[in-house]
C-alpha cells in the first residue's frame, strides 16, 4: 500500500507545479511517481523507498535541468539591470567638483554621484568602477 502514497504524492507535486511554476516540483513529482511504480513492482520498507526516491529525484532534476533548465543566453541588453556597469570606461565632465572624495557627473539626462580624487567642476574624468549601484569610481583624465 505504500506505493499508493508515492503515486499520490507524485501527482500532487506535479499539480503544485501549476501553482508554483519554476520547473522544480515537476521533477520531484516525476521522482515520486517513479518511486511509486518501483514500489508497486518490488515492495520495500519506507526507509528503502526514501532512498529510491532520493536517487530518482537527483536523476530527474539533472535530466530536467539539462533539457529545460536555465540557459545562459546572450542578451541584447546586457546592462539592463546594472546600468552603472555600462558606464565603466566612459569619459565624462564633472558637473559638480569632487570635494572630500565626492562629487557629481552628468550622464545624458541624469546626475551620478562619483568618488575619486578632488577635482574642480568641468574636469574630465574616466569611470573606473562602481562602488555601489549609484556611486561611480572615477579618475582624472590627463589633457
Amino acid at each position: 500500500m505504500i506505493h499508493w502514497i508515492w503515486l499520490t504524492g507524485g501527482v500532487v507535486l506535479c499539480a503544485l507545479e501549476a501553482l508554483a511554476p519554476g520547473m522544480f516540483l515537476l521533477w520531484l513529482g516525476v521522482a515520486a511517481l517513479a518511486t511509486g511504480l518501483v514500489m508497486s513492482l518490488a515492495p520495500l520498507d519506507f526507509a528503502w523507498s526514501l532512498l529510491v526516491f532520493c536517487g530518482f529525484a537527483v536523476i530527474s532534476v539533472v535530466i530536467g535541468r539539462k533539457f529545460y533548465g536555465s540557459r545562459d543566453q546572450e542578451s541584447d541588453k546586457p546592462f539592463l539591470n546594472r546600468p552603472a556597469d555600462a558606464l565603466i570606461g566612459q569619459t565624462y565632465v564633472l558637473d559638480q567638483p569632487i570635494v572630500n572624495g565626492e562629487g557629481r557627473v552628468k550622464v545624458r539626462d541624469s546626475l551620478w554621484r562619483v568618488t575619486g580624487p578632488d577635482l574642480p567642476a568641468g574636469a574630465r574624468v574616466k569611470v573606473t568602477g562602481v562602488a555601489d549601484a549609484s556611486l561611480l569610481q572615477v579618475e582624472a583624465v590627463q589633457a
